[in-house]
């Protein structure tokens, strides 16, 4: 089981710990008490934030590993995008716009920009995957120019629905 550093606020303890087993034991690596976890499943787990937790990039990062670790031991094959396809998903990506908040928590319009981008990159390439999407973490602002976190994820939702309806 891999530790992670922990941090004034950071991912509940017990949840990532008790996600990681099953992880682990999905693997083969520890012993599974648990269903086994799928790679969609990795890619779309949340967990709650409190006070001492685990720091979340380190836990964000591990969970990318893992993803990548599945979808190689699943020998996942998915086939590009239709030209078309891509194009209208870029298009989306492209023209989106949110709710830009203030007083209220919102995610960092500079992390949510550079990721649009770097999806329009992959759409591009036709290599956009559902998983990327649904990995996809960013910091929160207060007091400051942020994007509405429900627009977002709405958002991201949709995008990674479309994704995998097209796969």
């Amino acid at each position: 089981m891999p530790e992670f550093p922990t941090a004034l606020r950071g991912y509940h303890r017990h949840q990532v710990d008790a996600f990681i087993a099953r992880v682990e034991g999905t693997l083969g690596r520890a012993q599974l008490f648990a269903p086994p976890v799928t790679a969609a499943e990795i890619g779309q787990v949340r967990f709650a934030v409190t006070l001492r937790g685990y720091r979340g990039t380190a836990v964000d990062e591990r969970l990318e590993e893992y993803l990548r670790e599945f979808e190689a031991k699943e020998n996942v094959r998915r086939r590009r995008l239709a030209a078309a396809e891509a194009d209208r998903l870029a298009g989306l990506v492209r023209n989106v716009r949110f709710v830009t908040t203030r007083l209220t928590e919102g995610y960092d319009e500079r992390e949510v920009d550079a990721f649009l981008d770097t999806m329009l990159v992959a759409l591009r390439g036709r290599t956009a995957r559902s998983a990327d999407v649904r990995a996809a973490r960013f910091a929160t602002t207060r007091l400051r120019p942020g994007y509405s976190q429900p627009d977002v994820d709405g958002f991201l939702e949709h995008l990674a629905a479309e994704l995998d309806r097209l796969a």
